[in-house]
């Protein structure tokens, strides 16, 4: 018995390993086939506030940046160390992608247990590839990094609800989680505060729920706090040190609000301007709960029989090499990609819908437990945290405009732990000759849901690398050209993505003198990065609506004025975006945003700017103006 004991544990330990190291590869894998595949234009960012960094101008004190500092710090570290080719960059992605995948990982087997990691695996697979077929971010973006961070959390908040629930301390989890969202608010201080918000209001409801007392629920609160309000300090007292804490606190917490149109706007005006999403998802919403709460009414009803031996590892092993498999196969092939692809994708919506309804209940049930001193909430204690941490995470990026897919990774990973329980749940019940083999098809099938979930998620990235606001990039396959501007060394770019890389770069360079400023409109700082030419000295560094105030980008116009760059390159906006904007955020308002570009279109005329010529790839359009050296 002893023996027995030991080889299963082993079996039991060497299956989680391989479930996990199986997770890390196929996110690896992915991110690498990508990494240097395609270059968006709004792409380079911090690339460029990294450069400002490294020529001593600082956040906050001598140029607008409305996010918190931690990533902006850590972009220009990594920078310093390692070069501004963005191949580097890239590769940092793969490592964050990969970090996400152990990250999910770990949380979700702590719902559903080691002995269930095969569930884990399938169900990360389906939530990072969903989560990176949003075509908006890529690899290495802050968003990303959010993720990071905040899975982290919620995997600590996990592992403190455990022990919570064994009887034990959870001190240790509560302060690693009360870490890691202290550094979440330092990379987006929205969903920093909601999670922040979460997670105290669910320990003290679980304190309650649990009659674990006021003093030693307040010790526990305050081992989450600590560790976060530690965090803050430090970042307070270097900004204060360098002399930048009164603009931080200004940008971050006055004008972010502002350029979201205020705090309301900010909380809730996503709902009215996707009701119409909301709507169309909610038909697919009410199927996906009918099916959960029908299956549980029939498992719960039903008796069990006994355990249905599974294959564990062999599932995970089989299921990640067709996934790899058919990933190279769809490298190969555009058009086998395009033919996996369904008519009708999950939406962000749908999900939201589906699982929001079922985090109040668990909720109400809990409250049900507390007047009646009963614990029937105890059993779906993991997915009431885990539910509930979706919520949260999708409201705080649904501030930014409305839901994404892209943070809809843990709300995918609850349906699908869901699913895979009610699946493992009928096994038990089922009776009968062919008993052993219904129980294997049953588990193989939410298997073969998520595997399927995760091949058309990579599919469509593939498929529609990056997409935001009319600003596109071509396919995979068609990124076959290299580059001859140097930063752009080790990425293959389409023949047509190259050339207009290839001739702005030439273009600026022959006709403006190194040393003299440009100024690139709107959200394309990587051309001062890329032609090595200064700014002319602009407040806003990057404009966009929600990343730069009104204010800051109307006041560009008088640099611009006294300091006219030698050369101006505007990429043209589709009207739509400016239209959807102004109605979300400076409610049917003019914004800054097209007051400059109305201002640049005048001020080149005026001016006696030279049109160069326009650039386009992929429906992108940008024009160049230079201003001849005799004026």
């Amino acid at each position: 018995m002893h023996f027995q004991g030991f080889f299963s544990r082993v079996r039991r330990e060497w299956q989680f390993y391989v479930c996990g190291a199986l997770a890390v590869l196929c996110a690896a894998v992915f991110a690498w086939i990508l990494h240097a595949r395609t270059l968006p234009m709004a792409e380079g960012w911090y690339t460029y506030y990294a450069s400002c960094i490294h020529q001593g101008q600082l956040p906050y004190r001598d140029f607008e940046y409305l996010y918190p500092p931690f990533y902006i710090y850590f972009i220009a570290l990594f920078v310093r160390v390692f070069g501004y080719e963005l191949i580097y960059l890239r590769r940092l992605g793969v490592v964050i992608f990969a970090l996400i995948a152990w990250a999910l990982y770990g949380a979700l087997t702590t719902v559903l247990g080691k002995r269930r990691a095969v569930g884990a695996f399938f169900a990360v697979l389906a939530a990072v590839f969903y989560m990176q077929a949003e075509v908006v971010q890529i690899f290495y973006d802050y968003v990303r990094v959010m993720d990071l961070f905040n899975i982290l959390g919620v995997w600590s908040l996990l592992q403190a609800v455990r022990t919570l629930s064994e009887g034990g301390s959870a001190k240790k989890a509560l302060i690693r989680c009360g870490f890691f969202l202290g550094v979440l608010l330092q990379i987006k201080q929205n969903t920093g505060l909601i999670m922040i918000a979460f997670s105290v209001a669910l320990w003290v409801f679980l304190a309650i729920w649990r009659r674990r007392g006021c003093k030693r629920t307040v010790l526990e609160v305050c081992c989450l706090l600590l560790p976060l309000l530690a965090v803050m300090a430090v970042v307070l007292m270097a900004l204060a040190i360098t002399g930048s804490l009164s603009a931080y606190l200004d940008m971050t917490w006055g004008r972010a609000a502002g350029a979201k149109g205020g705090l309301f706007a900010l909380l809730f005006g996503w709902l009215l301007h996707n009701w119409g999403a909301l709507l169309g998802a909610l038909p697919v919403a009410l199927v996906l709960l009918l099916l959960l709460v029908v299956g549980h009414v029939t498992v719960g009803r039903a008796r069990p029989v006994g355990q249905v031996r599974g294959v564990g590892a062999v599932i995970a092993l089989a299921g990640g090499a067709l996934f790899l498999a058919v990933l190279l196969l769809f490298c190969l092939s555009g058009k086998l990609t395009a033919a996996v692809l369904p008519r009708y994708a999950l939406s962000a919506y749908a999900v939201f819908l589906t699982v929001t309804p079922l985090f109040v209940v668990l909720g109400v049930l809990g409250i049900k437990d507390m007047v009646q001193h009963r614990e029937r909430l105890f059993p779906y204690l993991p997915f009431f945290v885990l539910s509930g941490a979706y919520v949260a995470t999708s409201f705080a990026c649904a501030n930014s405009g409305g839901l994404a897919d892209g943070q809809a990774y843990l709300g995918i990973a609850f349906l699908a732990l869901a699913f895979w329980g009610m699946a493992h749940a009928v096994c038990a019940c089922v009776k009968g000759r062919w008993r052993a083999w219904i129980g294997r098809a049953l588990r193989v099938l939410p298997a073969l849901l998520c595997l399927l979930l995760a091949l058309q998620s990579a599919g469509k990235k593939m498929l529609d690398t990056y997409n935001w606001w009319g600003m596109t990039e071509s396919a995979y396959w068609q990124a076959t050209e290299h580059s001859e501007v140097p930063l752009l060394r080790g990425l293959r770019l389409s023949p047509e993505t190259a050339a207009l890389y290839g001739g702005v770069v030439a273009a600026v360079c022959e006709n403006v003198p190194e040393g003299e400023p440009i100024y690139c409109f709107a959200h394309i700082p990587i051309f001062y990065t890329l032609c090595a030419r200064p700014d002319p000295g602009v407040t806003a560094k990057v404009q966009w609506f929600d990343v730069a105030s009104d204010a800051a980008v109307l006041c560009d116009a008088a640099v611009l004025c006294k300091n006219p760059p030698r050369a101006i390159l505007l990429y043209h906006t589709a009207p739509y975006a400016y239209e959807a904007h102004e109605s979300s955020f400076r409610a049917g308002n003019i914004s800054g945003m097209r007051q400059m570009r109305d201002f640049l279109l005048d001020f080149v005329a005026e001016r006696g700017y030279v049109h160069y010529g326009d650039f386009e790839a992929h429906g992108n359009r940008l024009s160049l103006y230079i201003l001849p050296l005799n004026k």
